[in-house]
C-alpha cells in the first residue's frame, strides 16, 4: 500500500517502465476513488465542527448558471464541461509534467491566461477585450520564457527524484485552489472554502499521476469523462 501512494513513486514513470497501461489505468481509477472518497470524509468532518449556516457554501453565479444549463442539457454548457474545460484545464496544469521545453512554454501561457481571466473578470466589462488582453500578454510572457530558458535545465528537473514530486503536488495544490472561485466565501467561511477544493486536489494527484505514465491524451480523456460522470449525476 505504501508503494501504491509514496509520492516519488507516484510522480515518477516508474509504473511506465514495470506495469502494463492496463495497470496504469486500473490504478489511476483507484486512485481517484480511494482519494476522492477521504476528501469527502475530511470535508464532512470539518463540516461538522461549526453550525450549517456557517459552512454553507454557495454557488456562484456562474457556477450556478452552468449547473442550471447541465439539468437543461443545454449543448454549450456540455461541451463546456466536458471538453472545454478538462482541456485548458489540463493543458494549464499537466501538459508541462513532462518537462520539454515546448510543452512547458505552452501551459505556461494556458495557465496565465486561465489567472488573468479570473482577476480581470469583475474589472473588465467588455469581454472581447479581456480575452484579447489575457491572451496577448499570457503569449508574450511564454515567448519569453521559451527563449531564455534552457532546455536541458528542464529536463534535469524531472531526474531530480526529490524536487520534481515536490514541483508536481504544488501543482496539483494550485489546480485545486483555483476552484475555489466556484464559490461565494468571505472570511468567516474561508477556511471551509478550502477543504472544499479537496476533491479537486485528489483528482489532480489522480489526473498528474495518470499524465506522467500514459501521456496527455489518457490524461484529458480521464478528465473529460470524470466531468461527464458528474453531469450525469447533476441531472438526476
Amino acid at each position: 500500500m505504501r508503494d501504491f501512494i509514496d509520492i516519488k513513486r507516484l510522480f515518477s514513470t516508474y509504473d511506465k517502465c514495470n506495469h502494463s497501461n492496463l495497470y496504469i489505468v486500473i490504478k489511476t481509477v483507484f486512485l481517484f476513488i480511494i482519494l476522492s472518497a477521504c476528501a469527502r470524509f475530511l470535508m464532512g468532518i470539518c463540516y461538522s465542527l461549526l453550525p450549517s449556516e456557517m459552512t454553507n457554501i454557495v454557488a456562484t453565479k456562474a457556477e450556478a448558471l452552468t449547473i442550471k444549463e447541465i439539468k437543461s442539457f443545454s449543448l454549450h454548457a456540455w461541451i463546456s464541461v466536458i471538453v472545454i474545460g478538462p482541456f485548458m484545464e489540463e493543458v494549464a496544469f499537466r501538459l508541462w509534467l513532462s518537462m520539454k521545453k515546448t510543452h512547458v512554454t505552452i501551459g505556461l501561457a494556458f495557465f496565465l491566461y486561465y489567472i488573468q481571466g479570473f482577476l480581470l473578470a469583475d474589472y473588465v466589462q467588455n469581454r472581447m477585450i479581456a480575452t484579447i488582453t489575457c491572451a496577448l500578454l499570457s503569449l508574450f510572457i511564454a515567448v519569453i520564457f521559451f527563449l531564455i530558458v534552457d532546455e536541458d535545465a528542464l529536463e534535469n528537473i524531472k531526474l531530480k527524484n526529490t524536487f520534481y514530486p515536490i514541483l508536481v503536488l504544488f501543482g496539483c495544490i494550485i489546480f485545486s485552489l483555483l476552484h475555489i472561485t466556484n464559490f461565494n466565501i468571505n472570511s468567516t467561511v474561508l477556511f471551509f472554502g478550502l477543504v472544499s477544493c479537496l476533491p479537486q486536489l485528489m483528482g489532480g494527484i489522480s489526473l498528474s499521476y495518470l499524465r506522467i505514465n500514459l501521456g496527455f491524451f489518457s490524461c484529458l480523456l480521464f478528465h473529460s469523462f470524470i466531468n461527464l460522470v458528474s453531469c450525469c449525476l447533476t441531472i438526476l
